[in-house]
């Protein structure tokens, strides 16, 4: 159908970005052009004229607010999109690229149907002008070369006849291209004119000397040579005598060359396209990929911002994909207020598509974009005294997580199957938890051609990060860090967006100044192309920022409003959204199209998909929002929010991100409200640090509702603040951040504490009631300090519900060291609940039996109550009392926390269990089981990112380390614990580091060393820790300063019934020894003697240091009973080859030896 294209200019802009075939013809060149050098005033606003009056010729079904899909913006300029069939000089060089490789009866039709498309000269319009004769001369090479592979076809075709006339024309319009004389002799002499040929090559040879004073060619001159001898097989290789032949030249070794496409002068190549000086790269990466289809592998691509780590990426995805590779990618959002594990979500989307899960129940959370259902636990009425609406509930957040990995690394595996999968996660320093635990899962299908692909920016990278890089590094990844490009590429980039040759000492000035980092280097050469080389060498600012605040100044007024809204957006926004947040004031729907259209062209935003934009680099946003003041920014996100809440209510994390960001009293419940429900979907991800973040958001927003002038701080304001912080607490506790969950529940107690509501002080004492390790001593997370006062005060309240009284933690005061209920009998009798019969125990310690005791009452209280988590929580704790006691009786708390978690579905219960089984194997000296116990609870540790049990497992495999006489590998798994721990906020990362490294140097005979090490700790510490400074004293010959901790920290009873027991126990029989203390012999040999045959600390499964019976034997030889000390020397060098410990037997036999007897 014929278009009107308007006026002659404006279908010379049509015209002249045809001529550039696709290419980026810059704003400032199509003004060049269509005006010669002598554009008016407004010229650019009439090319904009131009160009929509144009788009709607072209498109006039476009609806509104759509890209264009034709004539397109793109920086710095425009271009046109179109397939090759829709443009008849793009059709006719395409036609003629086919024909030169398909059959010649083929050819022959292709180049007969382009040729009847040729009528007069190419863009015969503007034939004359400047911009327009390098294309037409081009185009009408090509017309000339078509019209002699035509000829060619003839031939080949076997109709020399009908080739004889097309030659004939040839040779009268062009009688200087000796192409037509070769053709138009063959045809003559396959017609049975040979006389003719001859004739016609002796008229070429008079052309060529009267014109141009040569001689014939090589190829004339020799085809001649061959009419005239009749060396028919020169003839039949050009025109066979009866069969048609697959193309080839007419005489062997010969090819017709066909004009190149290149480049226009003046005409920019499309930069944001361009891709250079990365082919070392390209080939690294092909060789990863190789190698990944063998069994899988993992690539890190790092640098810093703009390095073209995503430009990178996008070239090897795209080569993937032509190598038969299924490729799935996902992109940490660059700013906040993106839902959870978001990279996730968006590359498994596209994977379904493809690949269906084969249990996509397992996977839903990751299946869908947003959503936020009542989360069960924080929609829960009270329990037990406990307030309504309070979430003092134990942590389900492990449940569903192993079913979702495993239904994950199954689904990948299928999807690898069919053919090898790659997985892309661009950005992952914006990286949330699950995130990350889902990438160490990908790279873990080893033996299924599955290729992890991850990009970072170092010096951004979170600490949770470094976690993942060390699991990472097990897998020997290939490492790519992008540095800046080399000058040649630089060269080219600058040449790209300028659109013409920079001199070599601007291009090196640049290239010095930006570090060759193509982002930088683009940007840079944008500002040379804009302002010349004065500016952009002379003046050009050192850092990026201030060259994109540079360029932003140069557009239109009032554009540069609109992009800092887009900002305040994020990264990417629909067009749609900015229209209707836009200051009304100051702007309609036509400015911000306006606007948008503006930073398109300038290369500031770009079109992704019809409605949308996104900037072309995180940098350019980041500038724009950081230049904004605090006040303004508040408001637009403000607007943003009401907008984005009647148009995407659902989208959680973006509604929380900006109705907390515009810190308003008035949308401040709202800002609760979403940031709660973001969480939620959070932790249905188990992106547990995102939790954390959305959670403190809301608390803060809560401080902003204005309190009732006759409600500030009421009963049911502090019970609202103090089931916020109790969220906070669990989802500290499941991100591992031990040391800001005490202080959360320390906040929560102060709310309580503030009303005199001692029910929300034991529902704040009791937010975190779930197993594991953060309750693998007794006291758990408990501060004495700030916590025994409330549960002294709320034990001896006689209303308090049994159920509240269940959530409260132990304290000194408690039972443990009172038997205010009953006699000993009775306690011992409560203790046999948990542990058995007393008697056969040889429990004698009061401070032991009470602790037993407590233990069974919280059993019994949590069986009362019928709570799976508290009832687990209580098992728990009750598996870490006194671990060397009575280690047969551990079975069977390990096979109810199985039962309990089947039944309830409680799979953090599965660690405990093998943590259990782990301390009764190694209270049996069961070296095997003790080590089968701990990989899998290692494993399940690391399934459910449990930080502190896998730093507990880790313990376990130092610790056996140490006792097999491995010390540096024990030294070296020690610091793994601590660093894991402290990058996860936990306070017990240096005390174990401590501990453990002065375990391992005492066994080494190492004292000094371990004085040092012990300084180190503050002296709250614990008294173990003061136990073994006083030890390291002792052997060192300091014995009165070993004494002063003797008289500080009794040497003798009581000790004190955790996880540390047989440490300690171990540490107060060796002070008593080296320092003489025969009172403290007496007391303790009875606390020894049912521990004679363990390994001490190793039912603990985190540290040991010799077997009991070594400290028997001492403390027997310190009392003057040699022929007993001489049986439990043999007995400690027993109990040490049963662990493969050759240093500790050498230790028992050398003390036998030793006569000596400190007093």
């Amino acid at each position: 159908m014929p278009v009107c294209l308007g006026s002659p200019r404006q279908r010379a802009v049509l015209a002249l970005l045809l001529v550039n075939r696709g290419r980026v013809v810059s704003v400032d060149g199509l003004i060049e052009h269509l005006w010669q050098g002598r554009p008016p005033e407004k010229a650019a606003a009439s090319l904009h004229v131009y160009v929509s009056n144009l788009r709607r010729a072209l498109e006039p079904g476009r609806a509104p607010r759509t890209p264009a899909g034709v004539l397109v913006s793109a920086p710095p300029g425009y271009a046109v999109r179109l397939p090759e069939d829709a443009v008849d000089a793009w059709r006719f060089e395409a036609s003629v690229q086919q024909a030169r490789t398909a059959p010649q009866a083929e050819a022959r039709r292709l180049l007969e149907e382009a040729l009847e498309w040729w009528n007069g000269a190419a863009y015969g319009e503007w034939a004359d002008e400047e911009w327009a004769e390098a294309e037409v001369a081009r185009l009408g090479e090509l017309h000339l070369v078509a019209r002699e592979l035509a000829i060619t076809a003839t031939l080949a075709t076997g109709a020399p006849r009908e080739a004889v006339p097309a030659a004939e024309a040839l040779v009268r319009e062009h009688p200087l291209r000796e192409e037509g004389w070769r053709l138009l002799t063959l045809a003559l002499w396959a017609s049975g004119r040979r006389a003719d040929a001859v004739a016609e090559l002796r008229r070429a040879a008079g052309v060529m000397a009267d014109e141009l004073g040569l001689g014939l060619g090589d190829a004339l001159a020799e085809l001649e040579r061959a009419v005239l001898a009749g060396r028919t097989e020169v003839l039949h290789a050009a025109v066979p005598a009866v069969r048609a032949v697959p193309a080839m030249p007419a005489v062997p070794g010969q090819v017709v060359p066909l004009p190149e496409a290149g480049d226009t002068a003046g005409a920019p190549w499309p930069a944001g396209e361009l891709f250079v000086g990365r082919d070392d790269e390209l080939r690294t990466l092909d060789e990863a990929a190789r190698d990944a289809r063998r069994g899988g592998g993992v690539v890190l691509v790092t640098g810093e911002a703009g390095a073209g780590k995503s430009a990178l990426l996008g070239r090897y995805q795209r080569r993937l994909r032509e190598q038969g590779w299924t490729v799935v990618v996902g992109r940490c959002p660059e700013f906040d207020g993106a839902p959870s594990a978001w990279a996730w979500v968006e590359a498994l989307g596209a994977l379904a598509r493809r690949t269906p899960p084969t249990d996509p129940d397992a996977l839903g959370a990751l299946l869908q974009e947003a959503g936020y259902g009542e989360a069960e636990e924080s929609r829960e009425e009270g329990r037990g005294g406990v307030p309504a609406g309070f979430p003092g509930r134990g942590d389900r957040a492990s449940v569903g997580r192993f079913r979702l990995h495993q239904a994950f690394s199954t689904w990948l595996r299928e999807a690898a199957a069919d053919a090898p999968l790659a997985v892309v996660v661009d950005d992952l320093h914006r990286a949330d938890g699950e995130t990350l635990a889902l990438l160490e899962r990908t790279a873990e299908l080893v033996g299924s051609p599955v290729l992890a692909i991850a990009a970072y920016r170092p010096a951004d990278a979170a600490d949770r990060l470094t976690g993942t890089l060390a699991e990472l590094a097990h897998r020997s990844p290939c490492r790519l860090a992008l540095g800046g490009l080399p000058l040649p590429g630089v060269d080219t980039l600058v040449r790209a967006v300028c659109g013409e040759r920079v001199d070599p000492a601007t291009v090196s000035a640049l290239a010095e100044r930006t570090g060759g980092n193509p982002f930088y280097v683009r940007e840079s050469a944008r500002l040379l192309a804009s302002e010349g080389a004065l500016v952009a060498v002379s003046e050009v600012p050192q850092g990026v920022r201030d060259v994109l605040r540079r360029r932003l100044r140069q557009l239109p007024a009032g554009a540069l409003a609109v992009l800092q809204l887009a900002s305040v957006v994020g990264r990417e926004t629909e067009i749609g959204v900015l229209v209707e947040a836009a200051d009304p004031a100051r702007h309609d729907e036509h400015t911000v199209l306006d606007a948008v259209e503006a930073a398109v062209v300038a290369g500031l935003l770009t079109e992704p998909a019809p409605g949308v934009v996104r900037f072309a680099h995180a940098l350019v946003r980041d500038t724009l929002y950081t230049d904004l003041v605090g006040v303004r920014r508040a408001r637009l996100h403000a607007r943003l929010a009401e907008v984005l809440r009647r148009r995407r209510p659902d989208d959680l994390a973006a509604l929380a991100h900006h109705y907390a960001r515009a810190v308003s009293a008035r949308t401040a419940s709202l800002a609760v409200e979403y940031s709660l429900g973001a969480a939620d979907l959070a932790e249905r991800r188990y992106a547990h640090d995102t939790a954390v973040q959305l959670l403190t958001q809301a608390i803060e927003s809560f401080a902003l509702i204005p309190a009732a002038e006759d409600d500030a701080m009421t009963n049911a304001r502090a019970g609202q603040l103090v089931a916020l912080l109790g969220r906070l607490l669990r989802a500290e506790i499941r991100a591992g951040s031990i040391v800001a969950a005490r202080h959360t529940r320390q906040r929560a107690l102060e709310a309580a504490e503030g009303v005199g509501y001692d029910e929300l002080a034991a529902a704040a004492l009791g937010a975190w009631i779930g197993p594991g390790p953060a309750l693998s001593g007794p006291r758990g997370l408990a501060d004495p300090a700030a916590v025994d006062p409330f549960v002294d005060r709320l034990i001896a309240r006689a209303d308090l519900d049994p159920a509240v009284l269940g959530l409260l933690p132990p304290t000194p005061t408690d039972d443990w060291n009172r038997d205010e209920k009953g006699d000993a009998a009775a306690v011992r009798h409560d203790a046999a609940r948990v542990e058995g019969d007393t008697e056969s125990t040889g429990v004698e310690d009061d401070t032991a039996v009470g602790a037993l005791a407590e233990m069974a009452r919280r059993l019994a209280v949590a069986r009362a109550v019928g709570d799976p988590l508290l009832l687990s929580s209580a098992l728990t704790v009750a598996s870490v009392v006194t671990p060397e006691r009575v280690p047969d009786r551990r079975a069977s708390l390990a096979a109810e926390l199985r039962v309990l978690g089947y039944a309830h579905d409680l799979p953090a219960n599965n660690w405990v269990r093998e943590h259990t089984g782990a301390m009764a194997a190694g209270a049996r000296n069961d070296v095997a089981q003790v080590r089968r116990h701990t990989g899998e609870g290692r494993s399940i540790a690391e399934r459910h990112r449990l930080v502190e049990a896998e730093a507990v497992n880790l313990s376990t495999l130092a610790m056996l380390a140490h006792v097999e006489g491995r010390f540096a590998e024990s030294e070296a798994r020690y610091t793994e614990v601590r660093d894991r721990l402290r990058a996860h906020g936990s306070p017990y990362g240096d005390f174990v580091h401590v501990l453990g490294l002065t375990t391992v140097r005492l066994g080494q005979g190492r004292p000094r060393e371990s004085e040092l090490l012990l300084r180190t700790l503050p002296p709250e510490s614990t008294p173990t820790a003061e136990l073994a400074l006083g030890v390291v004293l002792a052997r060192q010959g300091a014995r009165d300063r070993a004494y002063t901790f003797g008289r500080r920290i009794p040497i003798a009873v009581p000790v004190v019934p955790d996880h540390l027991y047989g440490i300690a126990l171990s540490l107060r029989a060796e002070l008593a020894f080296l320092l003489g203390d025969m009172t403290a012999a007496v007391e303790l040999i009875p606390l020894l003697l049912p521990l004679r045959t363990q390994l001490a600390g190793a039912a603990s499964v985190s540290f040991a240091t010799r077997p009991f019976a070594h400290s028997l034997g001492e403390l027997n030889r310190l009392l003057g009973d040699e022929a007993e000390a001489l049986r439990e020397f043999a007995r400690a060098e027993d109990v040490a080859r049963r662990w493969g410990s050759r240093h500790m037997v050498d230790a028992a036999r050398a003390a036998a030896d030793d006569r000596s007897v400190r007093k």
